[in-house]
């Protein structure tokens, strides 16, 4: 009797193999960098009426906290269901997943969420090798990348800042905290996530016990009164604090970063000031049930710039917004998706390839 196989996990749990923690995180983008350059090359235009989808999204990979964007391939919906498409919209997977394709973050590992039987699923992942598109996850432990600041080493104060309070965060079965300048990967880690990091304050084992990774968030006050919660600090030493920030997203080496403030997403820049006002709604990532830990179809995040560039939802109409917070393409479109290398727009016709904004 053949039985069914729910493609599932908590995205704490679902992040890399464990058996990956050694890979820098550069190899597989460039990897799937080269990928997506061949596969641009060769593409060819989508045929009218073009492609029948509800949603196309960024995919996110669970390797780091927050989750980073793929470049090369999107998330797509059909009927509530979701599959996954290069980036030239060629179908890798089908619409049949109940939430949006993710990656967790190892060597093209997709996570379905499919019901599907057992010999099923061993054909997608043998169609899946065939041409070159990863695999499917099985489901399995691992690790993600999240960096904080260590309140045992000293307070933040707005303005100085001791280089030794800031950690790495390996979140893994179990959790390991490490101060960044003792990490053997600091080098690469800020050489990947760039040289400023979204971190949150917090006491590393609060409770006195071994546990070994952060407590609780932990909010301070900036010298106009105003809550810091979120905030960013530098590879030299310095700090960004700007204010009532409910989540903080990566600027790897873009000029913006997505923040959360007040339920609405703005984009940040490296100088700490907004370039946008909190307008945005999120448009990728999923949430996850409370109860249950399962994927929602819900998204969660904004979408981070990819080579300059993030698609935006302002009150359900979609634009694209470029490194200096102007929406290049208004918000005023149906649907835009884009990845860092290729835009799509949505109209009553469906989802059809467009060139970027002159």
């Amino acid at each position: 009797m053949k039985r069914f196989f729910l493609l599932f996990l908590p995205a704490l749990l679902l992040t890399a193999c464990a058996n990956a923690e050694t890979e820098a995180g550069a190899v597989s983008v460039t990897a799937e960098t080269a990928r997506t350059t061949e596969t641009a090359a060769t593409s060819t235009p989508v045929p009218q009426p073009g492609l029948p989808y509800e949603e196309i999204r960024t995919v996110v990979r669970y390797d780091s906290d927050p989750a980073r964007p793929c470049e090369g391939y999107f998330t797509m919906s059909q009927n509530g269901l979701w599959g996954l498409m290069r980036a030239d919209g060629t179908e890798v997977l089908p619409c049949r997943a109940s939430s949006p394709v993710s990656n967790c973050g190892v060597a093209d590992h997709w996570i379905w969420n499919a019901a599907i039987d057992w010999d099923t699923y061993d054909a997608y992942v043998e169609k899946l090798g065939a041409s070159g598109d990863g695999t499917l996850c099985g489901g399995h432990g691992g690790f993600s990348y999240g960096f904080f600041y260590n309140l045992d080493v000293a307070e933040p104060d707005g303005t100085t800042l001791d280089p030794a309070g800031l950690y790495c965060y390996r979140r893994s079965t179990p959790g390991q905290s490490n101060p960044m300048e003792q990490d053997s990967m600091a080098e690469e880690l800020w050489n990947f996530y760039g040289e400023w990091l979204p971190v949150y304050s917090a006491h590393l084992d609060p409770e006195g016990g071994e546990m070994n990774w952060p407590g609780p968030l932990q909010e301070s006050t900036r010298g106009d009164g105003s809550t810091v919660r979120w905030w960013y600090i530098n590879r030299d030493g310095t700090g960004l604090f700007p204010a009532e920030l409910d989540r903080a997203g990566w600027f790897f080496d873009e000029a913006l970063a997505p923040v959360e403030r007040g339920g609405h997403w703005a984009y940040l820049d490296r100088q700490g000031k907004l370039a946008t006002e909190a307008a945005y709604e999120p448009v990728c990532d999923s949430l996850h049930d409370p109860q249950t830990g399962e994927f929602l179809a819900e998204p969660y995040f904004a979408a981070h710039l990819q080579n300059g560039y993030a698609a935006v939802c302002r009150q359900g109409r979609w634009g694209l917004l470029d490194a200096t917070g102007v929406e290049v393409i208004p918000c005023e479109e149906d649907g835009v998706a884009w990845e860092g290398t290729t835009l799509w727009l949505r109209d009553a016709s469906g989802w059809h390839q467009a060139k970027l904004p002159v």
